[in-house]
C-alpha cells in the first residue's frame, strides 16, 4: 500500500441483515478489507445473508445472541444499548489492538471505548436515534430522556462523524445543538455499477409475459416505508390507463421482513388487507426477504422503482435502482431530493395516491421516457454515488485517524 498503513479496524453493527443500513456498513468493511486492512466485524446477529453481501470473506464474530432485543415489545432501545455494550465489550476484551474503530446506529457506548480503547473512533450516522423513537405518552419522554443524553455524549465523543445525506447532517445539528463545534461530514453511500448490467434490451426488457409491465417496491415491510401507498397509487392506475394496458401492470413489493418484530408481521397482514380491498389479488404480489440474486433479477426486469417512505434519511433503493438503470418515483422529500433529479432521473411526487398513480401512470404509458430517465440515472450514479468513491473517502478518513494517533 505504500504511503498508506495496513491497519487493524473494527466494526461494531448491532445486526446485520438485509436493510440499507446494513448494506452500507458491509460495503464499507469490504472495501476497507479489499485495500489491504485487517477488518474485524462485531455484531449481536448475522443474518442468513451477511455473509453473501459481504462476499464470504470478513471476519464476522457474533457475541450476546442470547441478549433479548426487547422485553414485553417494550424497552427496545434498552435493550439495544445494553446489546451494543455487550459487543463492546467483546471488542475491548479480544485480542486485538484496533488503529480505528467504526461505529454506526448506536453511539451509546462510545465513552466507554474512548475511555478504554487506544482507537480512534468514527461515527457513521444515518440518522439520530432519538428521532426515531416515539415521545407520545408521558412515560415515553422519561424513559428516553436519559437515553437521548447519552447519545449525544456518545457522539461527542466521537474522533470523527459522518451523515449518509445533507438532510440527515440538518437533523443532527438540531438533534445536538451542544456538538455544534464538531465537525460533521457527508459521506454519501454508493453502488457498485457492474453489479447492475442492464439487460440487452435495455430498461424495459422483461422476463415472462412479453406484455407485463412489472414495477417493484424494495424496502423494509415497517410502518415508516409507507407502503401501502404503492397499492394504493396501483389501485388508481385504473383510472389512468386503458384496460389492455392495466392488465399488464403488475408490482411487486419485495421486502425486508423479520417475523421477530410485531411492526413487521403486522405490516405484512396490513398489505395483505389492502390488496384484498382494492381487488389487487392478480395485480400485486408481495415477495419476503429474497436473495440478493432475486433481487438484482427484479431489478433487471422492472420499468421503474417505486420509492415511498416520506423524510428518507438516505435511500440506498434509489441509488440501486439508478444503477440497474431504472427511474425512481420517490417521495419529494428526504434524501431522494439529494439523489433523484425530477424528470431526469425519475419523478419526485407528494406522498399521496393520486400523485404517485399519476407519475406511475406516465412511466407504464411512456416507455421512451422511462428508458431516458433509467440511463440518465445510471449515468449520475456512476458519476456522483460510486462504491469506489464512498471506499476511497472511507480509506482517506480511517488513514488521516490513524496517522494523527501515531
Amino acid at each position: 500500500m505504500s504511503a498508506r498503513r495496513r491497519l487493524d479496524i473494527g466494526f461494531l453493527h448491532l445486526e446485520l441483515g438485509l436493510g440499507g443500513a446494513e448494506r452500507v456498513v458491509l460495503d464499507a468493511a469490504r472495501h476497507l478489507q479489499e485495500v489491504g486492512h485487517r477488518v474485524t466485524m462485531f455484531t449481536a446477529r448475522a443474518g442468513p445473508h451477511s455473509e453473501q453481501m459481504g462476499d464470504g470473506s470478513l471476519d464476522i464474530r457474533v457475541h450476546g445472541r442470547f441478549l433479548p432485543s426487547h422485553v414485553g415489545r417494550r424497552a427496545r432501545a434498552a435493550c439495544a444499548i445494553t446489546r451494543m455494550a455487550y459487543l463492546t465489550g467483546a471488542l475491548l476484551l479480544s485480542r486485538q489492538r484496533f488503529d480505528v474503530i467504526v461505529c454506526d446506529l448506536l453511539a451509546h457506548t462510545l465513552p466507554v471505548l474512548n475511555r478504554l480503547s487506544r482507537a480512534r473512533i468514527v461515527f457513521y450516522c444515518h440518522f439520530p436515534d432519538q428521532l426515531q423513537a416515539s415521545r407520545a405518552h408521558w412515560l415515553s419522554r422519561v424513559y428516553r430522556s436519559p437515553i437521548d443524553r447519552l447519545e449525544a455524549v456518545g457522539t461527542g465523543r466521537a474522533d470523527r462523524v459522518l451523515v449518509n445525506s445533507q438532510f440527515t447532517a440538518t437533523a443532527f445539528r438540531r438533534t445536538f445543538p451542544r456538538l455544534h463545534a464538531k465537525p460533521v461530514e457527508v459521506l454519501y453511500p454508493g453502488v457498485d455499477i457492474t453489479d447492475h448490467e442492464p439487460p440487452c434490451g435495455g430498461p424495459n426488457a422483461r422476463a415472462g409475459s412479453a406484455r407485463e409491465v412489472l414495477l417493484l417496491s424494495i424496502n423494509r415491510y415497517e410502518p415508516r416505508k409507507n407502503l401501502g401507498l404503492a397499492v394504493e397509487a396501483v389501485a388508481l392506475l385504473r383510472e389512468r390507463l386503458p384496460a389492455d394496458v392495466f392488465r399488464s401492470v403488475r408490482l411487486v413489493i419485495a421486502g425486508t421482513y423479520d417475523d421477530r418484530w410485531r411492526e413487521q408481521r403486522e405490516t405484512f397482514q396490513s398489505l395483505e388487507a389492502l390488496i384484498r380491498r382494492r381487488g389487487l389479488g392478480d395485480r400485486v404480489e408481495l415477495q419476503r426477504s429474497g436473495s440478493e440474486t432475486e433481487r438484482l433479477a427484479l431489478l433487471a426486469r422492472c420499468r421503474c422503482v417505486v420509492y415511498t417512505p416520506a423524510e428518507e434519511h438516505f435511500g440506498l433503493g434509489v441509488l440501486e435502482a439508478m444503477a440497474a438503470g431504472r427511474p425512481v418515483v420517490a417521495v419529494a422529500s428526504g434524501g431522494p431530493l439529494e439523489t433523484v433529479q425530477h424528470d431526469r432521473t425519475g419523478l419526485l411526487c407528494e406522498p399521496t395516491p393520486s400523485g404517485f398513480a399519476d407519475a406511475l401512470a406516465r412511466l407504464v404509458s411512456e416507455p421512451a421516457t422511462a428508458e431516458r430517465m433509467g440511463r440518465a440515472g445510471r449515468l449520475r450514479a456512476a458519476a456522483n454515488f460510486s462504491r469506489a468513491a464512498f471506499g476511497a473517502r472511507l480509506e482517506a478518513i480511517v488513514q488521516e485517524l490513524a496517522s494523527a494517533a501515531s
